[in-house]
């Protein structure tokens, strides 16, 4: 930034600092000196971050509000006025391929069926079926299946094969496996330790590994970030493809209804037995679910007529005050970065696919960034959930709700918030879609996914 903007960023950070400290002490303190000197911490200072990019669109580099000796001057040095590099779009890639199997059936065209159909398969909760509780599961699964040592693998690689279609097999050595879970190998460790096998190929770590290996794929990654896991390994490939240290990406986003996911959540008290009810006056909570999707993607080809789709922008952000409460303002950064990585404004998003979890906090969190993002115009901008159908696919949920937008946006239909009726009184005046609804022009959409500590997630996709 030229010095006069500089000199406005400082004078903006102190504003906001004086709500925190004395303002007598902050305009005591100099310009270099570290903010730790009055006792201002990180959290601190990303709660000033947002609100300087909410208020002024003024964003500070990450590494800046988390340095431990960060001063005034330090965080105006590092920011970026609008327009400046950090608003630059960084390029789209095209989608070639999607796989998934989910608790609509196995396949793209069953998945598809089913968000119009509002059919899905459920099971008894193989961990607590006495309280009621349920669990979504891939059509057809049976309880023993779900709970195997290798489901997750199974999944994975399942959905991935479908992604590779008739992919050139001499092809599939250059393009590298992202997988996104939060599955830590719960029920392969629990089978091992009830003496059923030592057997732990689903522990995430060599999930990825595994898969690349049968599928005959090179590179392999697998990224932990809670429920957000899908959407940021899709940020990741992004990230591989447009630095060009790779030359496709297939991103899996899998999980299994672990032991270990259903009691912590438990814990958290964040489960309802009435599975997710997006949105609705009466939500108690979340319900469980398997699944797995794959997106494959690369940087353009000139003429290829075989295009889905188009990832447009990627935006995240890690912000919270508090392990299982979102804050509003952690979800608008997510949402303003990716607009901006896109290069488009509020007002060219043709339609919202939520994060839409159907707890009490998360969904006031979500449709508050939502309104401070779009403005008035959050009234008439279609939104929709799909987790009212599908449950919570925890590290799926990211991809699987990516591949929902691109159907939508590929048929021009926009596949209805299952269980989402009454809505919640604060929002009946929000285009929340019930029901399927035809947008023929619809060019572009975006999805939010968070996961607990303050994971937040948006991904712009574009119509081919």
């Amino acid at each position: 930034m030229a010095e006069p903007g500089r000199q406005e960023v400082v004078r903006r950070v102190r504003e906001l600092l004086a709500r925190y400290r004395d303002p007598a002490q902050v305009d005591g303190l100099g310009d270099d000196e570290p903010l730790a000197v009055l006792g201002i911490d990180s959290v601190t200072l990303i709660t000033v971050a947002a609100e300087l990019h909410q208020r002024w669109d003024v964003t500070i580099a990450d590494d800046a509000v988390l340095d431990p000796e960060a001063s005034v001057a330090s965080l105006a040095a590092a920011a970026v006025a609008p327009g400046g590099a950090g608003d630059r779009p960084g390029g789209r890639l095209d989608v070639v391929g999607m796989g998934v199997v989910a608790p609509t059936g196995h396949g793209v065209p069953a998945l598809w069926d089913g968000l119009l159909a509002e059919r899905a398969h459920r099971l008894p909760m193989p961990y607590d079926a006495a309280r009621g509780h349920r669990a979504g599961a891939v059509a057809g699964a049976s309880a023993a299946e779900v709970v195997a040592p290798d489901r997750l693998l199974d999944l994975v690689c399942l959905a991935a094969g479908e992604a590779l279609g008739g992919l050139d097999p001499g092809r599939r050595a250059g393009v590298t496996l992202v997988v996104g879970t939060t599955d830590t190998g719960g029920n392969a460790l629990g089978h091992a330790l009830a003496g059923a096998g030592d057997d732990q190929s689903a522990l995430a770590g060599w999930v990825a590994e595994r898969a690349a290996e049968k599928l005959g794929l090179g590179a392999a990654v697998t990224v932990g970030s809670a429920s957000a896991s899908g959407a940021v390994a899709l940020g990741y490939a992004r990230d591989l493809l447009l630095a060009g240290d790779a030359e496709e990406a297939l991103v899996v986003g899998a999980d299994t209804v672990s032991k270990s996911a259903f009691h912590g959540l438990a814990a958290l008290r964040t489960l309802g037995v009435d599975g997710c009810q997006p949105f609705h006056e009466a939500r108690r909570g979340i319900a469980l679910s398997e699944a797995a999707a794959a997106c494959l993607l690369r940087r353009p080809v000139p003429g290829d007529d075989a295009v889905l789709g188009r990832l447009a922008g990627y935006g995240a952000s890690s912000f919270t005050t508090h392990m299982a409460a979102p804050e509003s303002a952690g979800i608008e950064l997510a949402l303003r970065r990716a607009l901006a990585a896109a290069a488009l404004a509020p007002g060219d998003v043709s339609f919202v696919n939520a994060h839409g979890p159907g707890t009490k906090l998360g969904d006031v969190a979500e449709m508050r960034a939502l309104a401070d993002v779009f403005g008035d115009r959050v009234r008439t901008l279609p939104i929709n959930s799909v987790k009212g159908l599908l449950w919570h696919c925890q590290g799926a949920a990211g991809v699987i709700e990516s591949l929902a937008c691109l159907l939508s946006l590929r048929h021009g239909t926009l596949t209805p918030t299952t269980a989402a009726e009454p809505v919640d009184p604060q929002w009946r005046e929000f285009d929340i879609v019930t029901k399927p609804r035809e947008l023929a022009d619809a060019r572009s959409a975006v999805s939010v996914s968070c996961g607990l500590g303050g994971v937040n997630t948006a991904v712009v996709w574009e119509r081919a």
